[in-house]
């Protein structure tokens, strides 16, 4: 895929590359990487940032212990090392690896840096853009951090089967246990042990593997949430 059809099919980025410098377009690569593939180590040298066209991508966070947790995901117009290379960092926060096949603009550092002082309007929507990525994760940390794992577990279920209880429905949860232990920063272990109590508890049901909520259920999460704070 050449830089001009991803520039034709994707009108945001266009809008938003429009006023990169002619030089640092021609020295700018389009590079594929497949699902499974990592397209940033944690500890890394900070070379380039990554401009994602398509696909998706995890972010994970590799501690010394061994314990890997995903706790974010990058889509498409998104940008992978602007952050590092913004905050003057000279190494990687995080491990990012594709989910699906992805196809991302490189840009190397130097060439970013220029751009992003020259050009105001790209410069703008890159700090829009850090902060929206920013604050819900900052927000949902603190929560994550002030309470234990089965209450962030519990914090999750309202918010997700809210809207369908209040249509009168019984909600399914839709979303795969690792997504849930990404989201919420814990480990995939924790998520079963944490959805097992909650059956026990008879404060979720479990057919065929799928996670349900009906509104007598909803309502007793909502006391204990009540009641934890």
């Amino acid at each position: 895929m050449s830089k001009e059809t991803i520039l034709k099919n994707d009108s945001y980025l266009a809008k938003l590359l429009k006023n990169m410098p002619k030089d640092i377009k021609n020295r700018s690569v389009v590079k594929h990487f497949p699902s499974n593939t990592i397209m940033l180590k944690k500890d890394s040298e900070v070379k380039y940032v990554y401009i994602i066209y398509s696909g998706t991508l995890r972010v994970i966070n590799e501690f010394a212990n061994g314990n890997i947790y995903g706790f974010a995901y990058i889509d498409s117009t998104d940008f992978v090392g602007a952050l590092e290379i913004l905050a003057e960092e000279s190494k990687t926060a995080c491990t990012v690896e594709a989910v699906t096949d992805c196809v991302a603009l490189r840009i190397s550092k130097e060439d970013f840096l220029e751009w992003f002082e020259k050009d105001i309007f790209f410069s703008t929507n890159i700090a829009k853009l850090l902060a929206k990525k920013l604050y819900p994760t900052i927000y949902r940390n603190g929560a994550v951090f002030m309470n234990s794992s089965i209450h962030s577990f519990i914090a999750f279920l309202i918010r997700f089967v809210q809207k369908d209880i209040q249509e009168g429905k019984t909600a399914l949860i839709n979303k795969k246990r690792q997504y849930i232990a990404d989201e919420l920063g814990i480990s995939l272990r924790t998520v079963h042990r944490i959805i097992k109590k909650l059956k026990e508890d008879n404060l979720l049901t479990i057919i065929k593997g799928k996670i349900y909520v009906n509104k007598n259920q909803y309502e007793r999460l909502i006391e204990i949430v009540d009641d934890f704070i």
